[in-house]
């Protein structure tokens, strides 16, 4: 096996314009090496990583502030059986933005409502849609109108 020259590797990643994957090889390096990965899964992690599409969701997702990063697929339905995985499903359609609908997750804490939500968010981010996090604690700090009585 031939042993591959730092500067080197960064000059073909130049010359084939893989600019991103370039000026992160460090951090891609290491991440592969820590979680074990094959060369075919740090290939994909490092397209994954760097493709414009997730460029622009993390991009989104950091300016929504969203508390940490969820996908509906890691939401434990059978904790809560109550829960209609169906409906779940047709709000991460998207759907109910284009009718001008408003969805409000309400419940006793630990029940899976900031998941849904910043997962859901994340789903509106893919289809482009611009978004805003805000719990209930965080919208009791919002401006409210002042009315002057006479």
């Amino acid at each position: 096996m031939t042993t591959v020259d730092h500067d080197l590797l960064i000059a073909t990643l130049d010359r084939l314009k893989l600019t991103a994957i370039r000026d992160q090889l460090d951090g891609l390096l290491d991440e592969a090496a820590r979680s074990k990965m094959t060369l075919r899964e740090a290939l994909a992690f490092w397209c994954r990583e760097r493709s414009p599409v997730e460029r622009r969701i993390s991009m989104s997702s950091k300016l929504t502030q969203f508390p940490f990063v969820r996908e509906l697929d890691g939401f434990d339905f059978e904790a809560q059986p109550s829960l209609d995985r169906g409906q779940i499903r047709e709000l991460a359609t998207c759907r109910w933005i284009a009718h001008g609908d408003t969805v409000l997750f309400l419940g006793p804490p630990g029940t899976g409502k900031t998941h849904l939500a910043v997962s859901l968010g994340r789903e509106e981010i893919r289809q482009n849609y611009n978004v805003q996090f805000v719990t209930a604690a965080m919208s009791q700090c919002w401006p409210r109108p002042t009315t002057t009585a006479r």
